[in-house]
């Protein structure tokens, strides 16, 4: 399937024809509502339409709670920050993902550790995570401590290219394994499962971009999802 992606970019990329990166469709209510929070005055961070959207996005990845945020990235920001991410600590993702995954750990003063991406998926290898992982730490009182640097690997961040869930779940049993705190990138993946389970709920907490081109899109916005209350009421 991939291979048709990347054959595709090269075409395009090769020939004069305008591809556009995302066409929103605009085909029901939009403008209706976009006058109901004019008229509401509720156009920011409160209001009802912000409750609703939390309500049905948690319905809709069966998570126990959605916290609605200003972007992904900030969602992102956020979780690491609720996951106590600090300056001394290292974070490990991908290198195959936009940079704001990157720039999530960066925000927090952290550092990131780049595993590689397996084909099948273009996400996180649990494999490539796993050899890392064994040549190169400790654990100690219940940390994960990078024999390289001395520092603590506190969270990992794998993405799910395209929306295609990565092996999540695999990845999750390794992260347990080394007492790593598992937030996933689904920034591009509502609607994606994996094992009758939607991506972004297999970690402590997940990540939802609802940008222009997005699955579907708020103009902007993003969300955190989460089953543990303590996390959500931090978010």
């Amino acid at each position: 399937m991939f291979d048709d992606v990347i054959n595709f970019i090269q075409k395009v990329h090769n020939s004069l024809e305008y591809i556009p990166l995302h066409q929103p469709r605009f085909i029901g209510n939009e403008k209706k509502y976009l006058n109901d929070c004019i008229d509401s005055s509720f156009v920011s961070s409160l209001g009802k339409f912000v409750n609703r959207f939390e309500e049905e996005i948690a319905n809709f990845t069966g998570a126990n709670y959605a916290v609605a945020t200003i972007n992904g990235t900030s969602a992102l920001h956020i979780s690491l920050l609720i996951a106590d991410i600090t300056k001394d600590d290292e974070v490990i993702t991908q290198p195959l993902s936009f940079v704001a995954t990157c720039n999530a750990i960066s925000y927090c003063g952290a550092q990131p550790i780049f595993v590689d991406v397996e084909s099948e998926s273009m996400g996180m290898s649990p494999l490539a995570l796993e050899q890392f992982l064994e040549a190169n730490t400790t654990i100690k009182r219940n940390q994960c401590i990078n024999n390289l640097t001395g520092k603590v690997i506190k969270a990992c961040i794998p993405m799910h290219t395209f929306g295609n869930p990565c092996r999540v779940n695999k990845i999750k049993e390794i992260c347990d394994k080394y007492h790593i705190v598992l937030i996933e990138d689904a920034a591009e993946s509502l609607g994606s499962f994996l094992t009758n389970q939607h991506t972004g709920t297999f970690g402590e907490m997940g990540i939802l971009s609802f940008n222009g081109n997005k699955i579907i899109t708020a103009g902007g916005g993003g969300g955190i999802i989460t089953d543990n209350e303590l996390l959500a009421k931090k978010a």
